[in-house]
Parts: structure tokens; C-alpha cells; sequence
């Protein structure tokens, strides 16, 4: 028996934030992956009413919105994953997994008029709230009224009008 291998499983209420969630995913996957024997889970995606289900091993990942719908309502769901591998920091994958909870109510509100970054601040209109994962999905004052997504509430990619 390797004492260096161990697993790690983990029950937490809430819905991740898609992109965090997927910086986070690609990081571990890319500095640890040869040491990730297999790993899979379950998670409630904010702004997302199916299950996001993922596997893998090794630096081979697999993670998909699933066709099964949360039966719950969404303050509910629980998120579940199990890592398996060597030398793995239990608590630093917890708390990692953590960082990507949504926890906070979002800055703006549907009908805010804000600036999106798409290169250059650019002045738009907030349409939706929690679109397809994404913190906010803003309309732009264009003529073809182009829709824009901010993965997060940051002003790197939102911010108020000036």
C-alpha cells in the first residue's frame, strides 16, 4: 500500500460559477494531473437547471451539462466530487472548490446601464442575470444591439457607465 495515495470527497450546497469554475478545473488538471488517478463529480451551475457531470483521469477530462434537470430549487442543490490520487492536499481542494461558490449578490440589475469590456469599454444595457453560467449577459448600444456575456462580476469586464 502507497501511503502517498489517498481520495478526497466532498458534499457542498450551492451553484459554482461556470468560469471560475473552469479556470480552476484547467489549472489543476495542467500542474496536477500526473498525480489525479481519477476523479468525477456532480455540480449545480448557476443559471443552469441541468446537472454539470464530469470524469477523469489522469490530464484526460471529460465534463458536460447533462440532459437531467436539479429536482430541487436551486438554493438546494448539493455539489459532489471525488478526487483520487497521490500526494493530494485535501483541504486545498476543498477550499479551491469553495472559491468557485457563487456567494454574493451580483453588482447590477436587469435594465442597468453599464460598460462591457469587448476590447474597449463599451456602453450596453444588462439583460439577463445568470445566462447560460455567465454573471451577466449585456446588451450593447450598437445598431445590430450585439449581446455580450460577463463570466464574472468584475470590472475587468463590467463596469458602471461613467
Amino acid at each position: 500500500h502507497d501511503s502517498t495515495v489517498s481520495s478526497v470527497s466532498c458534499r457542498i450546497k450551492g451553484n459554482v460559477n461556470q468560469a471560475m469554475l473552469s479556470k480552476w478545473i484547467g489549472r489543476l488538471i495542467q500542474e496536477d494531473g500526473a498525480n489525479l488517478y481519477r476523479y468525477k463529480g456532480i455540480l449545480a451551475i448557476k443559471g443552469v437547471d441541468e446537472k454539470f457531470i464530469f470524469q477523469g483521469v489522469g490530464m484526460l477530462f471529460n465534463g458536460n451539462i447533462s440532459d437531467m434537470k436539479w429536482g430541487v430549487p436551486e438554493g438546494e442543490r448539493e455539489n459532489i466530487f471525488v478526487f483520487i490520487g497521490k500526494n493530494l492536499d485535501h483541504e486545498w481542494l476543498k477550499e479551491c472548490f469553495k472559491a468557485c461558490l457563487v456567494t454574493k449578490e451580483l453588482r447590477f440589475k436587469v435594465g442597468d446601464k453599464v460598460q462591457a469590456n469587448i476590447g474597449e469599454y463599451t456602453d450596453g444595457t444588462i439583460i439577463e442575470l445568470w445566462d447560460d453560467g455567465n454573471a451577466y449577459r449585456i446588451e450593447l448600444d450598437d445598431d445590430e444591439k450585439t449581446n455580450v456575456y460577463a463570466p464574472i462580476d468584475v470590472n475587468s469586464y463590467v463596469r458602471p457607465r461613467k
